[in-house]
């Protein structure tokens, strides 16, 4: 049987209402999906590198031949760039996935040589504004040249009206990868407002790759 994981954004977490929908309507059809705590309890000293060794611990602990990865926002960068390296996933239905994530928030938060070492940034899940390391980014730089060339039939939705990760970021990415297809909808970054015709539109696609 295949294992779903899903990835949540930056500055969220297991229990975002994404992630609970998601839990929710899987659980319902007996469909196995973990929600791993990207963070580990650890938000300020949150890497790329940190939360990648996480999710490929999993991929590699449970003994399964099948996962099927559901990423929203940095989730579905991080989704990308963990499975370069494990054959075990064979398909992604990413949300607004976070890809450019270091020249994003370079330029979101000006970050330059002399910034300091600890940001203050909003965290979503604790509803509060706390720090990071922005170490971070400078972990970012050792992945943003990987090449993310490895066929996994992907599905990414992306909405119109995001200005946290502008659609254009999955179209290029679309247009360099032909076995990705984006839909764009009428949404923002949150997805919200379409989230129960993505929920079942990601079950209908891991269904066409015969993982469900």
């Amino acid at each position: 049987m295949t294992e779903f994981i899903y990835l949540h954004g930056f500055a969220s977490g297991p229990n975002s209402y994404k992630a609970s929908a998601f839990k929710k309507r899987f659980e319902e059809l007996k469909i196995p999906i973990q929600i791993p705590d990207l963070q580990e309890n650890d938000f300020k000293n949150l890497t790329l590198s940190r939360q990648i060794k996480l999710i490929q611990s999993i991929l590699d602990n449970n003994n399964k031949e099948k996962y099927g990865i559901i990423g929203s926002s940095m989730g579905g960068y991080l989704a990308c760039l963990a499975a370069q390296a494990r054959n075990s996933v064979k398909a992604m239905y990413l949300m607004a996935p976070g890809f450019n994530f270091l020249n994003r928030w370079k330029n979101k938060l000006k970050l330059s040589n002399n910034t300091e070492s600890l940001i203050s940034v909003y965290h979503y899940g604790y509803n509060k504004e706390v720090l990071l390391n922005t170490n971070l980014f400078r972990d970012a730089e050792t992945w943003q040249t990987l090449p993310l060339n490895k066929v996994i039939p992907t599905k990414i939705v992306h909405g119109l009206h995001d200005d946290t990760v502008d659609i254009q970021e999955s179209r290029n990415f679309v247009a360099s990868h032909p076995w990705c297809h984006l839909t764009e909808v009428d949404s923002d970054h949150g997805l919200l407002s379409t989230i129960d015709w993505i929920i079942e539109d990601s079950l209908n696609f891991f269904k066409k790759q015969k993982l469900i």
